[in-house]
């Protein structure tokens, strides 16, 4: 059904956001979140900066599928790099 359809943006969260690109932790759920990621015109990326740097189960896509990635200011310089890197959009939340 997902295949069938298209949608303006799609907000998701990750398990992990390595150099590889996004990870979940739910592998059952991979497959969904990719045809999801397929029918939107955007893609936006929510997640805490503790996110950075670490896998998990199962790769979801590359960065350069990332419209924009929103996380806490938190986020180290290597994790801004590596988004700046696969020309991803940043924005920076304060967390208070």
């Amino acid at each position: 059904a997902l295949s069938e359809i298209r949608v303006r943006r799609l907000v998701i969260s990750v398990g992990g956001i390595p150099e590889k690109g996004l990870f979940n932790s739910n592998a059952l759920l991979v497959a969904t979140e990719q045809k999801m990621i397929e029918a939107a015109d955007e893609v936006i990326v929510v997640s805490d900066s503790s996110k950075f740097g670490h896998s998990a189960l199962a790769h979801l896509c590359p960065l350069d599928v990332v419209d924009r990635m929103v996380v806490d200011s938190v986020i180290a310089a290597e994790g801004r790099k590596t988004l700046k890197d696969s020309g991803s959009d940043l924005t920076i939340v304060d967390e208070s």
